[in-house]
């Protein structure tokens, strides 16, 4: 049984290292693992927030887009109607005015109101740029619903071509959104 005397100790050294080993690339494989669990834990919480950025976005630029046709739509119906209301009092100055004025004050109450909802829509646009060329069609109108209530010719050129900046804007931002999720989705 006596044999050299060594035999016994590279045995046990043998099965402490082995040990050692599976202790140690243990400790090592569950570090990575559980940064690989972090690092996708933290991918998909982005991917979330950007989900819901995008979705919240995309509902606002639609949204901002209808209420600046609506506000468009508006102020030429409150055109027409002080454009009427004018040519009615000229016509027959002995009617009661206020018969002719409500259609038009209706139609003042209907533009107001549009614009002041595109108005209060305007902020949530997130993307800059968009924001501001909404805004400047906003302002237009806006000026444009003044210069009506004075009688003032109104610049439709101008008023158009703001508006439609304004929807270009809003448009290429909804493709770009839509342009980036489809280049998020996976290929099978």
């Amino acid at each position: 049984m006596v044999s050299g005397g060594w035999g016994w100790f590279t045995t046990v050294a043998s099965i402490l290292i082995g040990q050692t080993t599976v202790v140690t690339m243990g400790f090592i494989n569950n570090r990575s693992q559980t940064r690989r669990e972090a690092r996708a834990r933290l991918a998909e919480q982005y991917k979330v927030i950007t989900e819901r950025r995008e979705t919240f976005e995309l509902a606002q630029l639609v949204e901002v887009n209808t209420l600046l046709r609506n506000a468009m739509t508006s102020l030429h119906a409150f055109g027409s109607a002080r454009r009427h209301y004018r040519s009615r009092l000229r016509e027959d100055p002995a009617a009661p005015p206020e018969t002719y004025r409500q259609p038009m004050l209706d139609a003042s109450a209907a533009s107001d109101a549009a614009l002041d909802t595109l108005r209060s829509q305007i902020g949530f646009i997130l993307a800059d740029d968009v924001r501001a060329l909404a805004d400047a069609a906003e302002k237009a109108l806006t000026m444009a619903a003044a210069g009506v209530l004075l009688d003032q010719s109104i610049d439709s050129g101008t008023l158009g071509a703001r508006a439609n900046a304004a929807y270009e804007a809003l448009a290429a931002r909804l493709r770009d959104i839509y342009a980036t999720r489809e280049s998020a989705m996976p290929t099978a």
